[in-house]
């Protein structure tokens, strides 16, 4: 098993390709929380539809309501056949009830619903992640990757990627992490 764990994780590639950073010490926070960001971003993409994302946004940031009308959780409800069975697209519609239930409307509830969907997603998957790990690899190695996946789940927030996601929905570019392909770009003594 020469190429790692992350080879045989039952996952997409782009978090194969975070687990890989994961258990690659040489690589910075910064650059995992790229690969997380890059993760977790392919997720909305792939399985939530545009027409939820633009129907979500609709309900909490129409400005003909008002202040005193703030939208319910059945006019959300609405909007599940729209998930098309999509885990994640529920997941979404369930936070955003959430987020209405407690009193916050407009572009905050959407950018609530946003990040609690993304930590359940990231949460979700670095779990399956660390299982594997326990599994394929020795004690001291998956030990390592975890303690690697709590730092990445409590030291960088998620609120860069949900004002992305605010700001241009599923529809904006999903920028490559950054790769270092030069002489100048390893490690420096």
């Amino acid at each position: 098993m020469s190429d790692g764990p992350h080879r045989s994780l039952p996952m997409g590639r782009r978090w194969k390709k975070l687990a890989e950073c994961i258990d690659n010490a040489s690589f910075t926070a910064e650059e995992v929380c790229e690969r997380r960001d890059a993760a977790i971003l392919g997720e909305f993409s792939r399985e939530i539809p545009d027409t939820l994302m633009s129907g979500l946004r609709n309900i909490l940031c129409s400005s003909d309501q008002g202040s005193l009308f703030a939208p319910s959780g059945d006019e959300i409800e609405n909007l599940r056949m729209q998930a098309n069975g999509s885990p994640a697209g529920n997941l979404l519609l369930d936070c955003a009830i959430d987020a209405v239930n407690s009193g916050v409307v407009g572009e905050a509830a959407l950018s609530s619903a946003y990040q609690e969907t993304a930590n359940e997603i990231l949460d979700r998957h670095a779990r399956g992640m660390a299982e594997h790990y326990q599994r394929e690899t020795g004690a001291k190695r998956a030990a390592h990757f975890q303690a690697r996946i709590g730092t990445i789940l409590h030291q960088q927030s998620i609120t860069d990627l949900t004002s992305r996601l605010v700001q241009g929905g599923r529809a904006m570019v999903i920028r490559a992490p950054t790769r270092h392909t030069g002489l100048d770009d390893g490690v420096c003594f």
